[in-house]
């Protein structure tokens, strides 16, 4: 008889649960207050979620109408390319070939590229090699911008995400046991049942599951408005929000257990969202400041300046050791060189000092981005914003081994160019099949949003151990 009783107890405690959910789900529908949370949060992210992902869609588009402009201008240029027996248009028409017209060097969007759209738009990750200097004097076909003013428009889904979703989660569970307890219900829930802690359990992680089916929902969306997504990024990017919708949602539970009105409980959660999202983020980057700090901007344009007035007194000098160090491409006759010819190598020059200049700025980025992500688990918003970076592939790690794929492919470019143009020969037709062209390797990684989602997930782990042991509480009227 005992042993029946333990069969017949099994099934029942097994179907406990369930009933539990079946009847919490009802009575969050019965709230209409749940309904208007979860209906515009799902208005607010399905907004951000399109626009993202059809933005993602127009900027892969505009990058291969791009290429595909520059392969017809390199096969008009090939079909007018100069004999080179007429030594100085050839030599004109190469220069003007190759100080404006090189194939875009762009830096291919990840995967995620929905996620960080405009942050791809901020930085211009394309750039034109030039046999000037791209620093200084090649800024002819860029637009000129105010960077702050720019980074004030839309914000991209992952920002929107990020700020929207604790708030999502604070407004579904804020007051959740206090609330019972002002309205005089919570003794009858612990009167009949015996684990009160399962109660609230049921009641958290279902109004965690509603807030994180929106997202994913919009999430999947926005993904599926960009051509260029993956699966594995789409993965990746669930399971970060998945662990940051458990930290808050772990937050939220423990903020039930402490013995204070609903009221109260929601003024707390609502400071620790402004604590997380915008005070410890602010600190962390006052403090990676001091770690890895910017190079000075005005140090900078101070430095240019050197740089080029050093190059203008001694450009004689600098054409005279190009012709020493080049016998080869030396022209046959002896002739006074004019612009351009006098100065390509006043450029070169110049840009050996420029370039280590521009690189320490993303240099410092990319440390700072490093220092940021060994610490961002104190805030999860930022966690997940630069988890959203990783997947589109705009990490300022990232970017500066752009920068230097960048500034090598420039170097091939103007080892190709400089000394057909400084020995008067210009290109023949066959030479524009032989172009140097910008190779960017895909160097997708995931590791690092990995390891974003292991450490949001343990910190959920541990306030629910909180809770967890906090949960006598609970049976107290």
């Amino acid at each position: 008889m005992a042993a029946g009783r333990q069969r017949a107890k099994a099934p029942a405690m097994t179907a406990m649960p369930m009933r539990l959910a079946r009847a919490e789900w009802h009575r969050f529908l019965k709230q209409r207050l749940n309904l208007w949370v979860l209906a515009v949060f799902a208005l607010l992210l399905g907004a951000s979620a399109a626009w993202s992902g059809l933005a993602a869609r127009d900027y892969r588009a505009a990058a291969m109408a791009q290429q595909e402009d520059w392969e017809q201008l390199r096969l008009e240029a090939r079909a007018m390319a100069v004999p080179p027996a007429d030594g100085t248009q050839a030599m004109m028409a190469a220069f003007q070939f190759a100080r404006g017209d090189a194939p875009p060097a762009r830096l291919p969007a990840l995967g995620g590229l929905a996620l960080g759209t405009g942050t791809f738009e901020l930085l211009g990750p394309d750039a034109r090699v030039t046999v000037e200097s791209r620093h200084t004097d090649a800024r002819k076909a860029e637009r000129l911008g105010s960077p702050l003013l720019e980074d004030l428009g839309l914000p991209d889904f992952s920002t929107v995400l990020a700020l929207l979703l604790p708030l999502a989660v604070l407004g579904l569970t804020c007051g959740l046991v206090q609330e019972e307890r002002e309205q005089g219900r919570w003794p009858w829930v612990v009167a009949q049942c015996a684990r009160p802690a399962q109660v609230v359990a049921v009641a958290l992680g279902l109004r965690g599951l509603a807030a994180w089916g929106i997202a994913a929902a919009a999430s999947s969306l926005a993904f599926a408005l960009d051509p260029g997504a993956t699966a594995g990024a789409l993965f990746c990017w669930l399971a970060a929000v998945a662990a940051f919708c458990a930290f808050w949602l772990a937050l939220a539970g423990l903020f039930c257990l402490l013995p204070v009105s609903s009221g109260s409980a929601a003024l707390g959660l609502l400071a620790c969202w402004l604590l997380s999202t915008f005070a410890i983020p602010a600190a962390l980057a006052a403090w990676a400041d001091r770690q890895a700090p910017m190079p000075s901007r005005l140090a900078a344009i101070a430095a240019i300046r050197d740089a080029q007035q050093e190059a203008e007194v001694h450009m004689d000098e600098h054409l005279a050791d190009w012709y020493a160090s080049h016998p080869a491409a030396a022209p046959f006759a002896s002739r006074s060189h004019a612009w351009p010819v006098s100065f390509l190598p006043r450029y070169l020059a110049q840009d050996r000092r420029i370039r280590p200049l521009m690189e320490g700025f993303d240099d410092a980025r990319a440390r700072r981005f490093a220092w940021l992500e060994r610490r961002n688990w104190l805030s999860p918003s930022l966690a997940l914003a630069m988890a959203a970076d990783r997947l589109a592939g705009i990490d300022a790690p990232r970017y500066l081994r752009h920068v230097q794929r960048v500034n090598a492919y420039e170097d091939a470019w103007r080892d190709f160019f400089v000394p057909r143009i400084m020995s008067y020969q210009g290109l023949a037709a066959e030479d524009f099949d032989r172009l140097p062209r910008f190779e960017a390797p895909s160097d997708a990684s995931t590791s690092a949003v990995l390891r974003q989602v292991l450490l949001l997930g343990l910190t959920a782990l541990a306030l629910s151990a909180c809770i967890a042991f906090a949960r006598r509480s609970l049976e107290k009227p």
